[in-house]
């Protein structure tokens, strides 16, 4: 296997399985004889748990995040031409998006059986905010091998200072033909820009309310079960005191058993004497007769 193909089976594990996988992998670079792609499969860094979670989000949930790289890239190119209000309407819009992504990536994250917390879904929104501004942290996010999130400062490609006179050049009017023209393109790469956004965004609103419905259900299940366990152990509590009552009334049986029995063996040896003297007696009192 190349370095690459290892790094996309490395990052696309869960977090806890990273490292083991890696060290396996790097031993059987060395057994091969291949003490390079070893070194290189040893530095390979675990990623931070935002940065698993963009890598995921990225080869699970290809369609929610591609909608939103590409948006990023026709407001980098519209962001000049565009009207200060309207820039406020796509930064809203921008952050709404981001939110929705943010949020389709952390039940990603909860279904793969992780614990995603608020700041790290804050920094999952860092990284996705960076990748709209960025083409550099675009990319980085395409790839799907991120170690730890991005950081953006401002909106807008960031870089070294732009070449002398290109700020000449770009003052320069347009023709009219042609200005006319790119602002009809740019008016309808923004409206696809919105359509796209607007369907992601509806697609992470149906996730959510898919979610509560099933919190919900889960939620009705477990008090059912609750109610269910509670029954159960009061039952098992009636039968443990009806168990101790039963107990003792078989002791109790038994007392009066045994006490029944001796009584009877007396009344028995009583009735065998009695018996006795009877027979006793009737003989005595035919000796009488006979003399």
């Amino acid at each position: 296997m190349s370095l690459d193909d290892i790094a996309d089976e490395l990052y696309a594990l869960d977090p806890g399985s990273f490292t083991a996988a890696r060290l396996a992998r790097e031993k059987e670079a060395r057994a091969a004889g291949d003490r390079d792609l070893a070194a290189q499969i040893k530095a390979l860094r675990k990623p931070s748990m935002s940065a698993w979670l963009t890598n995921q989000l990225v080869r699970e949930r290809r369609e929610q995040i591609e909608p939103l790289l590409a948006l990023g890239e026709q407001l980098r190119e519209l962001q000049a031409s565009v009207s200060a209000e309207q820039l406020r309407a796509l930064t809203q819009q921008r952050h709404r998006l981001v939110y929705a992504v943010a949020q389709e990536a952390r039940a990603l994250g909860h279904e793969r059986g992780q614990q995603i917390t608020d700041a790290v879904a804050r920094e999952l929104e860092q990284t996705l905010h960076a990748a709209l501004g960025d083409p550099a942290a675009a990319e980085a996010v395409r790839s799907g091998r991120l170690v730890s999130g991005l950081q953006y400062a401002g909106f807008g490609p960031v870089g070294p200072a732009a070449p002398a006179g290109s700020a000449a050049r770009a003052q320069k009017p347009a023709p009219k033909d042609d200005l006319a023209e790119k602002r009809k393109e740019r008016a309808e790469q923004l409206q696809k820009a919105r359509a796209e956004a607007q369907e992601v965004l509806d697609r992470a609103r149906a996730s959510l309310v898919d979610a509560e419905a099933s919190r919900d259900e889960a939620a009705s299940a477990a008090a059912e079960a609750e109610e269910r366990f509670t029954e159960a152990r009061d039952r098992v509590d009636q039968l443990k005191l009806d168990l101790d009552d039963a107990e003792e009334a078989a002791n109790a049986a038994d007392h009066e058993l045994k006490a029944a029995r001796r009584t009877a063996e007396h009344a028995r040896k009583a009735a065998q004497l009695a018996a006795q003297r009877v027979t006793g007696a009737e003989h005595r009192l035919g000796q009488l007769g006979e003399s």
